[in-house]
Formats: structure tokens, C-alpha cells, sequence
């Protein structure tokens, strides 16, 4: 045996030396100049967040994230994400109110303005801190300088107008008293008084908070026992309300703060968490809402997150939160904090979630948001994305899902509804389906950029767990692949432990069973066929015929035994439920597929599946071979090991008989075609139940035989396929080991597609095909002979002996018509009763391929053909580390594209502009575009920021779909859309919406200024300091003995333009020399001017000057003669 394995390894390698090829010239009217890489919208939960911010005018909510990007979010379709150039996390953000403008502060002690004004928002104008870090900012309402709080516990105003440092500056040891010998710690809290601009509170970390006066540098401190953890204002600015450490709530008078004039335990005084976060605010009646986060009791342990509401006319209100609190803000519909604020709702940011409280509902619900934040509540595990659903099942979908709607919401409309949304760009029905870890799938609207939940299915709840396997972390609901039918609605998911369902869609709620197919354990039969060598023996797990013994039709009431579909010990980690159960309508499971696990601590995982409604077949490929199952009689058709799939076992088990040992075997004469035409795998039917244990063996005697009664002589090359091994291989050698190592190798399959076409060479019969992928880089044809009527003859399954060889594992089959149109597979259109009745008709009515590509805008010939060359196909076979184009039937190679340096890990194709074109990803994270058929390479760009791999989840976790759309997740919680059409991009780009509208500012409330001013003047207290005061005091213009001057702050921080000041600055030095000539002419023609001026002013003032004097010389005769004596 081992003698027959080595002749057998040198001729396949002899063979994949040798490959035809095939000259073509076509002309493509696809270009770089149509490809690019723009991402469209980002939805979900932003990932990492740690601030919040409001607008109250512009009624927009501003999330700053860990990863340097800030999420601006208003009303439906209002969605915007701000990049910063690094990936310094956002620690801080502030709105400059109803001014289009954006503060934020990043972890590298970077100060930035943001513009969003315009429809791409950008940084005006950044500061960078050199000897300082950012711990806090603060800009009070109408205020020119922006308040900075630092590490060191200093505090800093940046001017909003030039974003340069003033020269006045709060140290931390003019703050502290004296007495105080530790450092009070980073500034924590900044808040400027309501009424009087020149009282600021600043709270540091250690506890100690003062009150400092901006006019006349006076200090009042607070106490320090208990440490307060956070303050909040009155809004008549004479009481301060502080969170404490031990979670008690006290009102300070600010004329009075060495003591508090009120203090109260909202949680008892016993040991309670500190009071991190606390808001004071009054509605339109003068009623105070006091909202703080902690202060809960530390009894039971450690508490969970809550948040606390305090009314004067009612008992707190406690609410619980899943996540930890990271920050809240209160709604409030005066944007001036100098007047009762009139609170209506709380914006609450988790950890991983985003909600909002409604403040004028009894019992304080939550209202719904418009955006999908609860993208992540179970993690995504998988994405399928189609671009061009139809209309009828996002309706379909909706009204199903309608019924689905959580309750208990809010009956208020969304608050946050700022901006103007985007337009559909694209005119696509778009539907997203993310699977989750705990077995969920939700369907997901993604037409107008925005991403809308229409249903939800639970694909776990007919699984029941064993026992013995319940603690086991490798059992598990999540979902790894998705495959839908958009035409017939036929869904099938496949989970990470073996479990496959086919679900249809009902419209209304059906009492139905499931039919359960048990898959053979494939691990068995690949391990015996290739370790055990002897001749004389047999194993009868690998030469059985792999069929479902029991068939379990749809009308039964249980499903049998998990441990009954074959003889030998396997592991079936779930059972399905047997009993009749009503389900509602949407989706409903109508077959499942378990597949066994060789042992406890491995599972022979499922690495892809297909589905073909026309074809009534669905196909499951494992980590060890490949089942076929009939979802017309729900039964198991074959299933096939690995090895078994190349037509015979790579070493045979048992002896031949003598009329096949007299003629060639496929070890002496391995480059005859495989042509098996009788050779059929037959489902079991009436006829052949019973010799269900009696396998018909695959070997290439008989196909040896076949080809010798042909007409080929025995054990030489047929003259016409010299390029074709034994089994149709028609290319080079997919690695440069020896083909005896590959042989011990496991092989998964990783590609299933099923396809009308040609799988024979020089056969242009056309025929219901499966094109099978592996990961050593074979692709393998299979012939599906389908039945007339499919409830009584079932799917005969026949090797066509044709093997393409690849460099790496199949990714991907794809096909084009002879006009270079990418086809697609027939499908069955949606009906209601397609559960009973089936098409009873020809297949070949129903099973021809759809052209996907239009024909005016497909590739064609720049020169005919050889009348020899007939094309009736090209199959495109995608692999790791290259692209081939194959004409059909000829088998003959047209194109060629490697990717040795950097592999590929997925691959579909699709259309740029009508043009069909390959959409790759690459393991370095690039997006490649490659036109089709001629495989040029027409844009690549990062689309990820690390390197995958074919394994990797985030292969997973990014779709492709049609008109070169898709999507991926960036992050665990946020999903972003892409597209590499260079015209989706510009329409997606006019079609954006705003993010700033013009808004009359609401008119601020009145001030009894001149009761203030006579206070002041017949009383102590100083003159309150204005706007305009203060904007003098903090530009150092009243006091010249600041330290430094502005010259000392340049070493403190370094102002930097933002890219439209560069801008500008480029437009200005950069013009051509007729420019200045002309420009130099026209200062001197003003100059001319001004010279003419000037002389014809001098003129006049001549003439004015010598009037004067001939008036001044009369006046002076006229007094001189006048006599001054009177008598």
C-alpha cells in the first residue's frame, strides 16, 4: 500500500506541472477611477464610551469614545462620527450652545474645536498642553473662555476665539489653605455660578472644594469632613449642593460655607458608596429635582449601579442599571441655568448602553430610541448583509415583527431630535441579519442609513442540552453561518456546536414538528481510510453507505433518539423537542441537522453550508466531509468524508476483484479522465432500503474501464486533456509539500455552491452541479440529478471526476455566462402553501441559472474566438493565495491573479456601476477590488486596522453584498456600512444630512441688575463682574502682573490650526505670478488714488488757511482801531 501511495503521490504531482491555457483579450469598461473606499454610516452603541454632552438648543447628543471617535446623534437618521487624526480616547466633551461647535479632550492632552456646521465636520483649531495634563473642562453658558482643570490641580482658560492660553492662571496652593499640607489632587469638577460669571466652584479629587472669585482672586473653602465627591448650583446662585463620601447630600449657603446649612442620608446613614455624579434642577413650579448617581448602602456587599431621583413632593425613586454608570446628563428645555430649568428627561450613559429617562411620566420609563444601541446586548458572532431585498419581505418582516415590540416604554417621542436625517442614497432595500452568541438572529432594516430592528428569531428554543454536556462552555446556541433564499424565504442557520435548522417563513401561526436528520460521524471514516493500511482489512464505518437509517417525515410527534442514527458511540451535545408546539408567524424550524462530535473536548464544527430552494437540497460541509440532505423528504441524501470526495478512497481497503485487477488501476495509470457515468450515489428509496449497509464503491477501475470502452487506450493520457490529472485537475500545485504528506493531512470543507453548469470536460451539457471547496485547495463538481416529482423519487448524486487544484483553501466558486454576466443559482419564488405542494413540473424549467449582471453592461470580446474554443462558462475559483479563471468546458485557464505575499480570506462577487467586479479582503485588512473576468487588480484600501486570518471571527463579522456595498463590525458594539463605488460614495456625500440648524436662541431670563447695583453700592459686597468684565479680567488687560504675560503661556500650550486654517493659509501663499503682477498694479493704481486724495486735501487745506488769515488780519485791524475808553 504504501508502494501504490508513493506512485500514486509522483503522478499527481507529475500531472499539476502541467496546466493549458487559454489567450482571451476583453474589453472592460470598469476602471480605478470607479472604485473607491467610503464608508457610508457607523450604527450601534459607540464602543468604550466615557462622556457624555447635550445641546439643549440644537437638541443633540454628543458620546466621546476610548478610541478617539465621538458620536453625534439627533433624530431618526441623524448619526455622525467625528475621527480624530490618532486614537487618543475622548476623556472629555462640551458643547459651545446653539454655536455649531464641538469641545473635545483627549487622552494626549489635546484641546480640540470642532466645526459641524458643515456637512463633514472638522477641527478649527486644537491646543496642545506640553507641561499640563487635561483632567476636567468646563465652559459656563455665553462664555468666551473655556475653564481647564489639570492633574497638577491648576486651572487654565483657553480663549475660544484664538485657542491660545490666557495669562490668568488658579494655582492649587492659592486655592488650598495653608493649614492644608497634602496636595488636594487633580481638579475633578469646574462649575461657574448661574448668576455671577466670576464665581467659579472647583471641586479636586481629594475631596476639597473652594469658591473662587475670577474679580477679585478671594477664596471661600468648603469643609473637608465628610470629602466632597461632586457639586451642582442653585440656580439663584446662592446655594451649592455637594455628593459627599460617605453618600450623604448637603446644601451650603455661599455666603456661608464653613458650615453646611443642610445635610440629609437619601439611603440612610448607614455605609453607603460616594456620591460620584449630582445634578440639582427646579421645573416650571419651582419644584427641585435633585438626580445623583451612587450613595447606594454597602450592607449586602457590593451594590449594583443605580441611579437616584429626588422630588420634594414625592420618595426617592431607585433605578437599578445592568451596567455601571459612566456618566448622565440632565434634558432640560431652558438652556440657561440662571432660571428654573424645567427638567424632562435624564440621559444616562452605561457602560454598554445608552437610555433615557422620561422625567414627566409617572414611574419614569424609558423612552425608545430610534437608534439601534442595543446592537451588542447579546455579542455578534456573525453578519449576513443583503443590498437588494425585496420590498415584500421588509413588509413581510415588519408585520411579523410588530407583534415583537417591547413594552413598557414611554409614550413620548424621542427628545433628542436635532438635525436633519440623511436621504436614501442608494434607492436599495437593505436587510442586515446579525446572529448572536446566545442563538438569537435579528433582522435588522438598513435602507436610509439608518438601521431599524423589523424581527427577531430565537434559533435555540427547539434544542434541548444533554445533561452530561450542560456545563460544557463548547455547547452553545451561537450562530456561525446564515444563508437565506431572498425569492423562496427560506432561512438556514448553523451553530458553533454542530446544529443545523432550516426555518420557513409562515404568515400566520402554524402547530408543526420538526423533521431531524442525524449525520454520520464523518471523523470516523476519514481517520480509518487513511490510517489503516492493510489490504485484508475492512472498516464497515467507511464503507457503509452514509444514509439517514430512520426517516422522520413532518408529520411526526417526536424526534428519535440522538444516539440512534448509527451504530457506533458519538456525542450529540443537543436533542431536538418532539412535541407538536404552536409558533407564532415569521420563521418557523421545519428540519434540523445534528451532526456528532468524535469525543467530549472536540466537535466536528460545520465550516459551510448552502442552500438551494430549486433544487430542494441544502449541503453542510464540515471540519471532516460533507452531507447533503433533501428538504423535500427532510432525509439525508449521502455524506461523504473528505477523502471520499476525490471519487475513491486515497488508499483502498479491500482487495479488487480479478476482471478489475487485470485492468488499469488509477495507481499505474493516473492521468486517465474520470468519467463516471453510471457510477450514482442513490438516495434511499423503496427499491434500496434495503441494502442500505451495502455501499457502492467509488474506485477509478471502474472508471478506468469506462474510459477504455471509449476508446482511450488503456493507461495512457487522453490526447485531447493532457493538462487533466485522474480527476480533471486542470492546475499547479496548491503548496510545495509532497502530495504523501498532504494525504495524512486533515481537510475540511470550506466552499459549498450550487450552480447550473458544466462539470465535465468537453461535455457542454449543462446540469444541476455543487462545486465543493477544501482546505487544501481543491475544488470538486458533483452532479445533482433531480426528479420530476420530488415527493416520490428522490436526488441521485453522481462524481464527475473533475478536480481544480488551487494554491491554499477555496474560498470561493463563482460563475459568468459566455457574455462575461455573473450567474447566479435558481431559486424558487415565495408561496404560501410551498410546504405541501411542490413543483411537480421538469426541473429543468426551474433550475436554470438568473443573470445577475446586465448584458450592456457586461465585459466583451475585443477579438472572436477560435471556433474550437467554444466557452460556455467561466468558473472563478477564489483561494488563499490566488484567482483563477476557467472556461467551461474546455477547463482551460483564461485568467490568472496571485496573492502569495498577502492571502486572501474572503471573497465575493458583485458590481461597481453595473460592471461585475471581485470584492476581496485581504489577511492585512485591505479591501481589494478585482475587475472581472480579466482579474485586474482596480483599488485596494484599509478598511481594517489589524491583519485576520481565514479563522478569524471578524471574517465572520463583514458581509459583502451587491452593488459593492458592505458592512463589518468595528467594533463589539457598533456595525459600520461601506461601499467601494466610487458613484455610491458621491450620492451618499450629497445625500448626507446636517447635523447644525439655525436656531433663534431662546431669550435669557431678566435680571434685577439695578436692585444688584444699589445693593452693592449702599452695602459691602463688591459690583457683580459682567460678561464684558470678565473677558477683560481673564485677557489679563486689568492685571499686567499675571505671571508671564501671554509669552509665558507658550511654554505651557501650543495652539495648533486645524486643516481649514491650513487650508486657507495654502490658498493665500499659493498664487502664480500673474496673480501678484496684478495685484501689484492694483495697490499701486489705489496708491495713485490716495496720492491725489492727499493732494487735493492738502489743497484745500491751503486755501482754508490762507481765508482764515485774511480773516484773522481784518479782525485784527478792526480791533486795533477800536477805542477801549468809552467816556
Amino acid at each position: 500500500m504504501d508502494k501504490a501511495k508513493r506512485r500514486l503521490a509522483s503522478a499527481l504531482d507529475g500531472f499539476r506541472s502541467n496546466h493549458s491555457k487559454m489567450d482571451i483579450s476583453v474589453d472592460e469598461r470598469v476602471n480605478s477611477e470607479h472604485c473607491c473606499l467610503k464608508k457610508v454610516v457607523r450604527f450601534g452603541f459607540p464602543d468604550e464610551s466615557r462622556c457624555l454632552a447635550y445641546d439643549p438648543v440644537q437638541r443633540l447628543l454628543a458620546i466621546g469614545t476610548e478610541h478617539g471617535t465621538v458620536r453625534i446623534i439627533g433624530e431618526v437618521g441623524v448619526d455622525h462620527i467625528l475621527r480624530h487624526g490618532t486614537d487618543h480616547g475622548v476623556n472629555h466633551i462640551q458643547f459651545v450652545i446653539n454655536d455649531g461647535s464641538l469641545i473635545t479632550a483627549c487622552s494626549n492632552d489635546m484641546i480640540h474645536l470642532w466645526n459641524y456646521r458643515l456637512k463633514v465636520p472638522e477641527i478649527k483649531l486644537s491646543i496642545e498642553m506640553n507641561k499640563e495634563n487635561v483632567s476636567t473642562i468646563h465652559l459656563p453658558m455665553n462664555s468666551k473662555y473655556l475653564y481647564v482643570g489639570t492633574i497638577k490641580g491648576n486651572v487654565y482658560f483657553v480663549s475660544l476665539d484664538t485657542f491660545q492660553l490666557s495669562p490668568y492662571v488658579i494655582m492649587w496652593n492659592k486655592a488650598i489653605d495653608l493649614s492644608c499640607r497634602i496636595h488636594p489632587g487633580p481638579v475633578r469638577q469646574i462649575a461657574a455660578c448661574p448668576t455671577d460669571p466670576s464665581k467659579i466652584l472647583i471641586a479636586f479629587e481629594r475631596g476639597i472644594v473652594i469658591q473662587w472669585n475670577l474679580a477679585t482672586k478671594e477664596v471661600d473653602r468648603f469643609p473637608l469632613d465628610p470629602p466632597i465627591k461632586s457639586v451642582s448650583w442653585h440656580y439663584d446662585g446662592k446655594q451649592v449642593m455637594t455628593g459627599n463620601v460617605d453618600g450623604s447630600v448637603s446644601v451650603f449657603n455661599t455666603k456661608k460655607t464653613s458650615e453646611p446649612a443642610h445635610k440629609s442620608f437619601p439611603h440612610g446613614q448607614t455605609d453607603c458608596r460616594p456620591i460620584p455624579n449630582i445634578d440639582w434642577k427646579h421645573t416650571g413650579e419651582n419644584e427641585q429635582v435633585v438626580v445623583f448617581s451612587g450613595g447606594m448602602p454597602t450592607d449586602d456587599g457590593l451594590p449594583p449601579p443605580a441611579l437616584t431621583i429626588l422630588k420634594a413632593s414625592r420618595h426617592a425613586t431607585v433605578m437599578e442599571m445592568e451596567n455601571p454608570i459612566i456618566s448622565f446628563i440632565t434634558l432640560q428645555q431652558v438652556p440657561y441655568n440662571s432660571s428654573p430649568q424645567q427638567p424632562h428627561a435624564i440621559a444616562v450613559l452605561l457602560k454598554h448602553d445608552l437610555m433615557i429617562i422620561d422625567l414627566q411620566t409617572p414611574g419614569y420609563p424609558i423612552i425608545e430610541s430610534p437608534h439601534a444601541m442595543d446592537l451588542h446586548e447579546s455579542p455578534v458572532t456573525c453578519l449576513q448583509y443583503y443590498s437588494d431585498c425585496p420590498s415584500d419581505l421588509i413588509g413581510a418582516l415588519t408585520l411579523v415583527g410588530y407583534k415583537q415590540r417591547k413594552k413598557g416604554f414611554s409614550e413620548r417621542q424621542w427628545p433628542i431630535n436635532g438635525g436633519h436625517g440623511r436621504e436614501c442614497a442608494t434607492g436599495f432595500q437593505e436587510l442586515v441579519i446579525t446572529g448572536h452568541k446566545d442563538g438569537s438572529l435579528r433582522f435588522w432594516q438598513a435602507s436610509g442609513e439608518n438601521l431599524q430592528i423589523l424581527y427577531r428569531l430565537k434559533t435555540g428554543s427547539h434544542f434541548e442540552r444533554l445533561e452530561e454536556l450542560e456545563s460544557s462552555e463548547k455547547v452553545s446556541h451561537a450562530i456561525k453561518y446564515i444563508e437565506m433564499c431572498l425569492e423562496s424565504r427560506l432561512l438556514l442557520v448553523a451553530g458553533i456546536s454542530g446544529q443545523v435548522t432550516l426555518f420557513r417563513f409562515a404568515k400566520s401561526e402554524t402547530t408543526n414538528t420538526i423533521a431531524v436528520v442525524h449525520i454520520p460521524n464523518l471523523c470516523v471514516t476519514s481517520n480509518s481510510s487513511i490510517v489503516d493500511e492493510r489490504p485484508g482489512l475492512s472498516s464497515q464505518s467507511s464503507k457503509e453507505m452514509k444514509r439517514q437509517k430512520k426517516v422522520v417525515s413532518r408529520d411526526s410527534t417526536a424526534s428519535p433518539d440522538t444516539s440512534d442514527a448509527s451504530g457506533d458511540e458519538r456525542i450529540v451535545p443537543f436533542k431536538v423537542r418532539g412535541a407538536p408546539v404552536k409558533r407564532p408567524a415569521g420563521y418557523q424550524p421545519e428540519l434540523a441537522c445534528l451532526i456528532p462530535w468524535p469525543s467530549h473536548v472536540s466537535s466536528d464544527m460545520v465550516t459551510s453550508i448552502a442552500l438551494n430552494s430549486a433544487y430542494g437540497v441544502i449541503a453542510i460541509g464540515t471540519t471532516s466531509g460533507l452531507a447533503l440532505v433533501d428538504i423535500a423528504q427532510c432525509a439525508l441524501i449521502y455524506a461523504w468524508s473528505t477523502a471520499e470526495l476525490y471519487g475513491s478512497d486515497p488508499t483502498p481497503a479491500i482487495q479488487l476483484s480479478n476482471q478489475l485487477s487485470d485492468a488499469s488501476s488509477p495507481l499505474e495509470s493516473p492521468g486517465c479522465l474520470s468519467e463516471p457515468r453510471n457510477n450514482l450515489i442513490r438516495l434511499n428509496t423503496d427499491t434500496r432500503q434495503k441494502s442500505l449497509d451495502k455501499r457502492p464503491l467509488l474506485f477509478k477501475a471502474q472508471s478506468v474501464i469506462e474510459q477504455h470502452s471509449n476508446g482511450s487506450p488503456r493507461g495512457e493520457h487522453p490526447k485531447e486533456s493532457p493538462s487533466l490529472s485522474r480527476s480533471g485537475n486542470t492546475s499547479s500545485p496548491a503548496v510545495s509539500t509532497h502530495s504523501l504528506e498532504k494525504l495524512g493531512l486533515g481537510e475540511s470543507v470550506t466552499s459549498v455552491q450550487f450552480i447550473h453548469s458544466c462539470s465535465k470536460r468537453n461535455e457542454a451539457k449543462t446540469s444541476p452541479c455543487i462545486w465543493i471547496g477544501t482546505s487544501t485547495g481543491a475544488a470538486i463538481a458533483l452532479n445533482l440529478i433531480l426528479p420530476q416529482d420530488r415527493l416520490v423519487s428522490t436526488v441521485v448524486v453522481a462524481p464527475s471526476g473533475t478536480i481544480v487544484r488551487m494554491k491554499g483553501q477555496i474560498l470561493l466558486h463563482a460563475f459568468m455566462d459566455e457574455k462575461f454576466c455573473i450567474v447566479s443559482p435558481a431559486s424558487e419564488s415565495y408561496k404560501e402553501s410551498s410546504r405541501e405542494s411542490k413543483d411537480s413540473g421538469s426541473p429543468e424549467k426551474s433550475v436554470t441559472n438568473k443573470i445577475v449582471t446586465k448584458p450592456s453592461l457586461s465585459p466583451a470580446y475585443s477579438s472572436s474566438l477560435d471556433c474550437s474554443d467554444e466557452v460556455n462558462q467561466f468558473l472563478i475559483v477564489v483561494a488563499e493565495n490566488e484567482i483563477k479563471v476557467i472556461a467551461l468546458p474546455s477547463f482551460s485557464q483564461a485568467f490568472h491573479y496571485k496573492t502569495e505575499e498577502i492571502p486572501l480570506v474572503k471573497a465575493v462577487p458583485t458590481h461597481v456601476r453595473g460592471h461585475p467586479v471581485l470584492m476581496c479582503l485581504t489577511a492585512a485588512g485591505y479591501i481589494q477590488v478585482i475587475s472581472l473576468p480579466s482579474l485586474r487588480l482596480l483599488h485596494s484600501a484599509q478598511l481594517l486596522p489589524r491583519s485576520v486570518d481565514v479563522d478569524d471571527p471578524i471574517c465572520h463579522q463583514t458581509a459583502f453584498s451587491e452593488h459593492g456595498l458592505g458592512i463589518f463590525m468595528t467594533s463589539p458594539s457598533e456595525m459600520e456600512k461601506y461601499t467601494i463605488c466610487t458613484e455610491l460614495a458621491e450620492q451618499t456625500a450629497d445625500s448626507m444630512g446636517e447635523l447644525y440648524v439655525t436656531c433663534e436662541m431662546p431669550e435669557a431670563p431678566k435680571s434685577s441688575s439695578f436692585l444688584k447695583g444699589v445693593s452693592s453700592i449702599f452695602g459691602n459686597s463688591p459690583r457683580q463682574a459682567d460678561a464684558t468684565d470678565l473677558e477683560c479680567i481673564l485677557s489679563g488687560d486689568k492685571d499686567k502682573s499675571v505671571i508671564g504675560g501671554s509669552a509665558g503661556m507658550r511654554s505651557i500650550a501650543r495652539t495648533i490650526p486645524g486643516p481649514a486654517a491650513n487650508m486657507d493659509r495654502a490658498h493665500a501663499s499659493g498664487i502664480s505670478a500673474g496673480q501678484a503682477a496684478q495685484m501689484a498694479l492694483q495697490n499701486l493704481n489705489e496708491r495713485s488714488d490716495k496720492l491725489n486724495a492727499v493732494v487735493d486735501s492738502t489743497e484745500n487745506l491751503k486755501n482754508s488757511a490762507m481765508n482764515m488769515a485774511s480773516r484773522s488780519t481784518k479782525l485784527v485791524e478792526k480791533f486795533e482801531k477800536k477805542k477801549w475808553y468809552n467816556f
